[in-house]
């Protein structure tokens, strides 16, 4: 995912906001009476929010309901971003690439935190081939990509305001124990599926398949609208596979998923994974995934 005419446009914007703002930032965060802080995507923000309470106020500079492809962030939050503490970002989505080199060159001050930095030592520690080896970018769709978010959120804000880390310990362990019902509501909808494989058009749950042992058929190729042979090798193994689901995303245009599922005889399922609700949004995706094998 690449913003193009966000990287042509940011960097007079930060460098405006910078210097505008540099002095609204300490002002602002005081009256509040809240660690003013930014996000890229919701579930950052929810999940911050969530640790942080009514301590902490956020910004998501990628609201809900725009396309990561084409979005360009308003002037509001980008001052938002400038009057902020910290900003956290997920790490290795393409767009936020972007960002983070402006951001760092035009407000220095600001603390730039990377919320998939154990999920980075992971990979690395059980890579087998090149170094660059990296997790999934959508690793908020897995139990352990949120409980890395987590952490590092936790760690964070303990040390951006220490005075108040017995409220983030408390929300921290809040969290934990959320994580872990959620966990056994997953396990219980994804036991003994009779077909273990779904459609999709991004690749948005390679995380959670591979959590779950599911098999993600993805009808993007290469980040590309796919080729004819492309499509029908998918329809292909899905037929193969029993697909009984495809799942819909908001943000990409539907019709040609829509007549995959209709030559499959598979049910259709709209999901949001740039919901800030990500519990609400793993939970949906399984209980389509069991629904749809309780309907054949």
């Amino acid at each position: 995912m690449i913003l193009r005419p966000l990287v042509r446009s940011l960097s007079s914007v930060f460098i405006l906001a910078s210097l505008l703002l540099s002095t609204a930032c300490r002002e602002e965060g005081g009256q509040a009476g809240t660690l003013p802080l930014s996000a890229t995507i919701a579930p950052a923000t929810s999940m911050i929010a969530s640790i942080g309470d009514s301590l902490v106020s956020v910004t998501t500079l990628l609201p809900q309901g725009n396309n990561p492809e084409n979005y360009e962030p308003t002037p509001q939050a980008m001052q938002a971003l400038a009057t902020s503490r910290a900003y956290f970002y997920m790490g290795d989505l393409g767009f936020e690439r972007s960002w983070i080199e402006r951001i760092h060159s035009t407000q220095p001050q600001l603390q730039l935190i990377r919320l998939d930095r154990g999920l980075q030592a992971h990979a690395h520690s059980h890579a087998t081939g090149s170094e660059d080896e990296v997790h999934d970018p959508h690793y908020w769709t897995s139990l352990r990509g949120l409980r890395a978010m987590g952490r590092e959120i936790y760690a964070s804000l303990i040390k951006l305001d220490s005075i108040h880390s017995d409220h983030y310990t408390e929300r921290y362990g809040l969290l934990q124990e959320r994580l872990t019902q959620l966990e056994g509501e997953l396990r219980g909808l994804l036991s003994d599926l009779p077909s273990r494989a779904f459609v999709i058009y991004h690749p948005s749950l390679s995380e959670f398949a591979e959590e779950w042992g599911l098999e993600q058929l993805v009808v993007e190729e290469d980040g590309k609208d796919p080729t004819p042979q492309h499509i029908e090798g998918v329809i292909r193994r899905a037929r193969e596979s029993g697909v009984r689901v495809v799942f819909i995303q908001q943000e990409f245009d539907s019709k040609l998923i829509q007549s995959i599922a209709s030559e499959l005889g598979a049910e259709t399922i709209t999901i949001n994974p740039l919901d800030g609700d990500w519990e609400k949004q793993l939970l949906l995706i399984a209980e389509a995934l069991r629904g749809a094998s309780r309907a054949h």
